[in-house]
């Protein structure tokens, strides 16, 4: 077990300990989510603020939704099937900051959340996940590990109280690396409004996301057009107050029961995302949304769909000014757009801006 020195540095290092001396506050000029919140691209795109609107992205984006959404076009997909799936983080939420925001919560609650006692297990095992996030080697097991780990810190809290966690954590905390800006606000401005010209298109937006689905749904609160039965992310089991370990066969609701947190169940990742598209949604989507070799899979069943004429897009964090991208992981995913057919979206050269104007790159803190 760590002692208290290791651990209060641990903290320190991470920017969680809010108040510290190390940590940047969030900022009354941060970009409010009632102004994300209210995006909202008209379906002729003629109202898109945040593009370079001569990109080949942007350009590629309007053809194919113009196309696919005239009648009169061989391409018309009809409304029942227009499809689009979409990953979360690193594609319409940031995530180089410089890990995914669950696992910033879960060290949170390992390691600074008082009212939660972690067993010496729990710590050394956050400890060996705070390592490899600092180092940016990430295996595929500790990327499941983590989200075991993570749904064991919150198991037996009922539903409405993890929701409760969620958002005050999101809104507290400030976005390492970024001024101005909380975990509640770190939203791509560029890919909400695709979002929101999307949907006035008449495509079904799903979220396809590896993180926990009930955080992302109290999220996207922030995204009020991207309903909650329209997320599908990793999950833990739910389960009444009273039930203990007994089997759903074995147990009935009843008036006095709420619903609670229990032991993790399944991540949402890689092939798994296909898996559950056509699980959850049915259909295979004609578009789709990602940004990482994670999505691989998801973004190829829709590019491969040969019903109708589709289409994926890859969000490519090259943008080292703005935002925490780095030349060789960025040019490896430009690689891989280009051999799967993937369009290319670059931060840098695309988007007019990421998060807003007045956020700005800084020292991040978790690296220390």
């Amino acid at each position: 077990m760590k002692g208290k020195t290791k651990v209060l540095s641990t903290l320190v290092a991470l920017g969680l300990a809010l108040g510290g001396a190390s940590v940047s506050q969030p900022s009354a000029e941060a970009a409010s989510v009632d102004t994300i919140s209210k995006i909202n691209v008209k379906a002729d795109g003629s109202n898109f603020q945040y593009w370079n609107k001569d990109s080949a992205s942007f350009k590629a984006l309007k053809a194919y939704v113009e196309d696919v959404t005239n009648p009169k076009s061989p391409n018309f997909i009809p409304v029942e099937d227009r499809i689009c799936v979409s990953d979360m983080d690193g594609t319409f939420y940031g995530e180089l900051a410089p890990t995914y925001s669950e696992w910033y919560m879960y060290f949170h609650r390992i390691f600074n959340d008082k009212s939660y006692h972690p067993t010496a297990t729990e710590k050394a095992y956050a400890e060996e996940c705070l390592k490899a996030a600092k180092e940016g080697k990430i295996s595929s097991d500790m990327d499941a590990g983590e989200d075991m780990a993570q749904a064991y810190a919150f198991e037996g809290m009922s539903l409405p109280e993890f929701d409760a966690y969620v958002a005050k954590w999101l809104k507290e905390t400030p976005c390492d690396g970024l001024s101005n800006l909380t975990m509640a606000e770190a939203y791509y401005l560029p890919m909400i409004e695709v979002i929101t010209y999307l949907q006035n298109n008449n495509f079904n937006f799903y979220v396809v996301t590896g993180t926990d689905r009930q955080l992302v749904r109290t999220a996207l609160k922030a995204v009020p057009t991207i309903q909650p039965d329209h997320v599908i992310g990793t999950d833990s089991i739910n389960i009444a107050k009273r039930q203990g370990w007994a089997g759903a066969q074995y147990f009935q609701f009843e008036k006095q029961d709420e619903m609670m947190r229990g032991a993790y169940q399944a991540t949402n990742n890689k092939m798994q995302k296909v898996s559950n598209i056509c699980r959850e949604i049915g259909k295979r989507p004609v578009l789709a949304l990602g940004n990482s070799g994670s999505d691989a899979s998801m973004l190829n069943y829709a590019v491969f769909n040969d019903k109708y004429k589709s289409m994926a897009m890859g969000v490519n964090c090259d943008d080292g000014e703005r935002d925490w991208g780095g030349p060789e992981k960025s040019k490896k995913f430009h690689d891989l757009c280009v051999k799967f057919g993937w369009v290319p979206i670059s931060m840098h050269d695309d988007w007019k801006t990421i998060y807003g104007d007045n956020v700005k790159k800084t020292t991040q803190n978790f690296r220390k």
